[in-house]
């Protein structure tokens, strides 16, 4: 009988450990044996992944029984004769374990949650069976293995030997222990910060796939109790994490900064006349536009290539920022004064909201360096508090003066403070910060972001032009009416960005295997149809009972205008997959393409149809440019795809 024994490791130090136990294995006496050992610590792939590296090469040896083994075990213990007589009794089998001052006795599920647990009563007869038996010392048979395939990888690490001997029993293979014979298991994941959470992760996995519809509703009604058992745990994993630490603040305070916004804009509505809040909205549409320039992708740059601790690259950055910064400023204001030479009122709220451009220097260079140092978490509470502030200070100035020279002189105000504050904080992370010329790194900078600045440059363009139509074909007033529905359009869409944070990393590391990247697909294409249509359906036959609670009549243009546009909303989420799938495959000129296409087509619809039906036509305007967004972004998507699976 050849015997094929599986093990990864995932240390330097683990190597060590192997070498002991291959004299044990050398010790059980078998004639005709081979030791693979996977090595995980260069490329970590998880520990099914390993064992079914091994069982692969066993089975192209014509290995009868594989034993998949951990490097921190020691089977001293056991001999040749136990094991033979193993065979006799189960297809999978394994032995009494002491680990951690205990000692376990096989594994059994719990038959209402399905989570998987070790056996610490002592059987009365030598030869138990069990649902599954550890994955530190595992014997299967040949047979087991051309009957139900390899071990499951998606698990990683934990609940994948659960998985498999699950698998076994159903394909009526027996499982057990013999309770007689025992190894030494010295656990050496006991300490590890990250096993409470593959466990608990991979027990769900577990679950939905094994559970039947009692057991889902079952589990469904103790959430509560459920939740409350993991708070220990996702308190340890959120503050060991800098990770999921930085990912959670940053979309935590994104999520509530657009709160913040969003409930300025009901009190900006209800406190505005249409024609106010038109000039508002137009002031911040075009500084919208200039805010692609304003970064040149020097954020972008520092996440990704700025090197740690190095003051001089980062002084080079900060200065970049600094030129760009006062560049753009003075372009800001000067088209104003072009674009709006008489209408003296909207070039000194433009100025004055300028201010903006400067104050983002200071904050994104911030962001670059807690990015760096893995402290997002720290801009992300000062943006909080920020936003917080402005949005509070707004209201109380308009509720003290109703007038738009208050708002904007807050915003003024507000953004010198924010400038001053940003600044501090730099100076204390850079403690030789000064202002540099520095043209070579300047270039290096400009060169791999200029695809992103007129990606973002466009996307700004398409999604404000009708904006400025509005207002040059008609007034502000059309503007204003128009915005304070679109608002509610904006407002969903926090989902397509939520979606992409997610899922672009997930993309760009599953893309070389085609067939799990089709399957995401699918999947999300499912799951945001459903929920963009479930929106659209729910918002308009909602829209006309609840809108009027938050637009005053003056505004009931905007009621009509929200129920059209959202029905651009499944569209926008549907096509997000699509967009990431150009990203991921590094077709950003592909994605120019398609958004320079959709600003000519959205002109030109605005130009033909403004002047006859106002702010309605640029509200159905803006679903058919999502529609043939939508199709242009699929069609290059697939057929990125099909050339690469015929290259592949």
């Amino acid at each position: 009988m050849k015997v094929i024994f599986v093990t990864n490791i995932y240390k330097e130090e683990e190597k060590k450990e192997v070498n002991r136990v291959s004299k044990e294995i050398k010790a059980l006496g078998f004639d005709d044996y081979k030791i693979y050992v996977n090595d995980g610590i260069k490329n970590n792939r998880g520990y099914a992944y390993g064992v079914n590296q091994g069982i692969k090469k066993g089975l192209e040896e014509d290995g009868e029984l594989f034993v998949v083994f951990n490097a921190d075990i020691s089977i001293s213990g056991l001999t040749k004769k136990v094991i033979i007589e193993g065979l006799k009794k189960y297809n999978i089998f394994g032995f009494t374990v002491n680990q951690c001052s205990k000692t376990y006795y096989g594994g059994e599920i719990d038959r209402w949650r399905l989570s998987g647990g070790m056996i610490e009563q002592k059987p009365k007869k030598r030869y138990q069976s069990a649902d599954f038996v550890s994955g530190s010392l595992m014997f299967i048979k040949r047979a087991v293995v051309e009957r139900i395939g390899f071990w499951d990888e998606s698990y990683f690490f934990y609940y994948d030997e659960t998985d498999y001997c699950l698998r076994a029993k159903k394909a009526g293979f027996k499982i057990g222990i013999d309770s007689q014979s025992c190894y030494q298991h010295f656990e050496l994941s006991e300490n590890n910060s990250r096993k409470g959470y593959f466990l608990a992760k991979n027990r769900w996995r577990f679950f939905w796939r094994n559970s039947n519809n009692i057991q889902k509703i079952y589990e469904i009604v103790r959430l509560p109790k459920t939740a409350i058992e993991y708070l220990p745990l996702l308190k340890n994993v959120f503050l060991q994490s800098r990770f999921i630490t930085n990912f959670f603040s940053l979309n935590l305070s994104s999520i509530l900064n657009k709160f913040f916004h969003f409930f300025l804009f009901i009190f900006l509505v209800k406190n505005l006349s249409p024609e106010k809040y038109g000039i508002y909205t137009i002031v911040w549409a075009f500084i919208a536009l200039f805010n692609p320039f304003v970064d040149l992708g020097t954020t972008t740059y520092g996440l990704v290539y700025l090197p740690k601790n190095r003051e001089k690259m980062i002084n080079t950055l900060i200065s970049l920022r600094f030129f760009i910064a006062t560049l753009v400023f003075l372009m800001v204001n000067l088209s104003a004064f072009l674009f709006f030479k008489s209408q003296k009122e909207i070039i000194l709220y433009i100025f004055l909201t300028s201010m903006t451009i400067i104050s983002g220097i200071w904050s994104g260079s911030y962001l670059i360096i807690n990015s760096i140092k893995e402290k997002i978490i720290n801009s992300s509470i000062v943006s909080l508090i920020f936003n917080f502030l402005f949005v509070a200070l707004i209201i109380i100035g308009l509720l003290i003066k109703k007038s738009l020279l208050t708002i904007f002189l807050i915003i003024f105000c507000l953004f010198i403070f924010y400038t001053l504050i940003n600044f501090i904080l730099v100076k204390n992370e850079v403690a030789k910060l000064r202002i540099c010329v520095d043209l070579v790194n300047w270039k290096k900078v400009i060169s791999k972001s200029y695809l992103f600045i007129l990606i973002g440059f466009l996307s700004g363009f398409y999604f404000k032009i009708d904006v400025f139509l509005l207002k040059f074909l008609k007034s502000e007033r059309e503007v204003g009416i128009y915005n304070s529905g679109y608002k509610f359009l904006d407002a969903f869409m926090l989902l397509a960005a939520s979606y992409n944070i997610t899922v672009l990393p997930i993309m760009s590391r599953i893309k070389k295997d085609l067939n799990l990247l089709r399957r995401k697909i699918f999947k999300d294409f499912l799951m945001l149809a459903f929920v963009g249509v479930s929106i659209v359906i729910a918002f308009y036959f909602l829209a006309p009972m609840l809108l009027p609670l938050i637009l005053k009549k003056t505004y009931s243009g905007g009621i009509i205008t929200a129920r059209i546009v959202t029905f651009s909303l499944p569209f926008i989420l549907v096509s997000s997959i699509f967009y990431n799938i150009l990203y991921v495959f590094d077709l950003a000129r592909t994605v120019i393409f398609i958004l320079l296409i959709q600003s000519i087509i959205n002109i030109i619809l605005n130009l033909i149809y403004i002047p006859t039906y106002s702010y309605i036509a640029s509200a159905y305007i803006t679903v058919i440019s999502e529609v043939i967004n939508f199709a242009l972004i699929w069609y290059f998507a697939r057929k990125k795809l099909m050339s690469y699976e015929n290259r592949h």
